[in-house]
């Protein structure tokens, strides 16, 4: 069996979301920063096997714009997401930085549609600090929330594969 679906991801500029998916997908960094324009597009593929077949999921990964000018460009590539992913600088965590794109999954996407925070640049937290953070997201969102570092690949299979498991 073989099944497809979308993920996005959401986030403001500089928090990282090109840096989670090219690790994930490509199991590189790099301190570089290119902005985004419009959408970049990733796949990735999944297979989960059983004694009696093979099944695949393939996961679209889209990393949207967080620019103003792309606000109507990417409320429509937020359509038919299947999953987002919000990734959130521990440096500029505020209400600001994720209420909005909370609002936007919602409004585009659709208020079932679930989704997770991506806590990126964990690398710079001592580890009692981070699961302080962590705790209180994912008490205020209610959503689980993953302490993602890019740089170092900390947690970013272990959001994607969370991410499939929820999917298949």
């Amino acid at each position: 069996m073989r099944i497809q679906k979308k993920i996005c991801l959401l986030g403001s500029d500089g928090v990282g979301k090109t840096s989670v998916v090219v690790r994930f997908t490509k199991g590189t960094f790099s301190n570089s920063y290119l902005v985004t324009l419009g959408v970049d597009f990733y796949e990735y593929t999944f297979i989960k096997k059983s004694e009696k077949e093979k099944n695949e999921l393939i996961v679209q990964i889209w990393d949207l714009a967080s620019q103003k000018s792309f606000e109507t460009m990417r409320s429509q590539y937020l359509s038919y997401s299947n999953f987002v992913i919000i990734v959130v600088d521990y440096n500029r965590i505020t209400p600001d930085f994720i209420k909005p794109w909370i609002g936007d999954i919602r409004k585009h996407a659709g208020k079932d549609v679930p989704f997770l925070i991506a806590l990126n640049k964990i690398d710079l937290l001592n580890s009692e600090e981070e699961s302080k953070v962590v705790k209180e997201l994912e008490s205020e969102y209610n959503v689980k929330v993953f302490a993602t570092s890019a740089k170092t690949g900390e947690n970013i299979v272990e959001m994607f594969q969370y991410i499939a498991d929820s999917l298949w």
